[in-house]
C-alpha cells in the first residue's frame, strides 16, 4: 500500500525555495509574524487563514504571497518587516548594491565607512568589501550577497575569510585591524556559525547572531532598503541604486534625483509619505 501524503491542516508538504519538502507549519508562521511585531491576536488570525487556504505542494513564494497580503491589511509596517528577506534578495544583481547597503549599517553604529578597498596583506594583496574605522580600530567586511535565499553560507567561506585576515593582519596595513565580519542576506549553517565563534569571526546573517540577526538590526536602525518601496517602480530602483542611493530614508533627500529620472510629484509625494509611515513606525 501506498503512503498517503500528510494533508491533514497544519500538515501539508511544501516546497522551499533551497528545494528541499517540508511540512507547512502554523506555528512557525506565528512566530514569523511575532517577529514583526504584529499585534499577538492578528499573528493567530493570519497564520489560521493561511494554514486553512494553502494546498499540498505549495511553495514558500506561495505561502508568503498570501501572508504579505493578509499582513499589510493590518499594519504597513509589519509587513514591511515581514518581506525584510525578500528585500535584501533584491538588493543585487551584482552584490555591489549589497555592500553599499551593509556600510550604512556600520555608519549607524558609528563607524566611519570605506568600500571597495585595497589592502596589502603579509604575502599579497587584498580587496576588502567594507573598511569600518574607529580612531586606533578597524573591522573589515566581507559581504555575501545570494539573490536566492535557499542559498547558505557553508564552512568554506568562514574557512576561506579566516586567512584573509590572518594574512592582511600580518601585513602593512593591518595595524588597527581588530575585527572581521561577514555579513549576508541569507542564512550560514551552524558549521559555519561554530567555527566562526570558535575563531573569532563575526557573522551577521539572516540567522545570526541568534540573540539580535542582521534582519533585527535593520529593523531596530530603521534602515529600510528602497527595494521595501511597493510603490516604487523597480526600473526606477534600479535607477537609484546604479546611483548608490540604498535607504529609505535617504530617499527622501533625492527629490530632484526622483524628478531626473521621471518620476511625476505625485509618485514622489506617494513614495514619501510611504517611507515616513515606515520611519514612524507606529503599528
Amino acid at each position: 500500500m501506498k503512503k498517503k501524503l500528510l494533508t491533514s491542516r497544519n500538515k501539508h508538504p511544501i516546497l522551499k525555495s533551497s528545494g528541499k519538502i517540508e511540512l507547512f507549519s502554523a506555528s512557525k508562521l506565528q512566530r514569523s509574524l511575532k517577529r514583526t511585531g504584529l499585534r499577538p491576536k492578528y499573528c493567530k488570525q493570519i497564520s489560521k487563514e493561511v494554514a486553512q487556504k494553502i494546498k499540498p505542494g505549495a511553495s514558500t513564494r506561495d505561502i508568503f504571497k498570501h501572508t504579505i497580503k493578509l499582513i499589510h491589511k493590518k499594519s504597513p509596517i509589519a509587513a514591511t518587516h515581514y518581506s525584510l528577506k525578500k528585500s535584501l534578495l533584491e538588493l543585487g544583481p551584482t552584490g555591489y548594491e549589497f555592500e553599499y547597503f551593509v556600510s550604512k549599517y556600520f555608519n549607524a553604529i558609528g563607524y566611519t565607512t570605506y568600500v571597495g578597498i585595497i589592502l596589502q596583506g603579509e604575502f599579497v594583496r587584498h580587496e576588502v568589501d567594507i573598511v569600518a574605522s574607529k580612531p586606533n580600530f578597524q573591522a573589515y567586511v566581507e559581504c555575501k550577497f545570494h539573490n536566492n535565499s535557499g542559498r547558505k553560507n557553508d564552512i568554506k567561506t568562514a574557512l576561506y575569510v579566516k586567512a584573509r585576515w590572518e594574512d592582511l593582519k600580518n601585513g602593512p596595513d593591518g595595524k588597527y585591524l581588530r575585527e572581521f565580519f561577514i555579513v549576508s542576506n541569507t542564512d550560514f549553517t551552524q558549521d559555519a556559525i561554530t567555527y566562526a565563534k570558535g575563531v573569532g569571526l563575526k557573522l551577521l546573517g539572516v540567522n545570526t547572531p541568534a540573540e539580535e540577526s542582521f534582519l533585527d538590526k535593520i529593523k531596530k536602525y530603521k534602515l529600510y532598503p528602497i527595494t521595501s518601496l511597493k510603490r516604487l517602480k523597480k526600473s526606477y530602483c534600479q535607477e537609484l541604486l546604479l546611483k548608490k542611493v540604498v535607504l529609505c530614508a535617504d530617499l527622501l533627500e533625492e527629490k530632484e534625483l526622483l524628478l531626473k529620472i521621471g518620476m511625476s510629484e505625485q509618485e514622489i509625494k506617494a513614495v514619501f509619505n510611504d517611507i515616513h509611515r515606515m520611519l514612524e513606525d507606529n503599528r
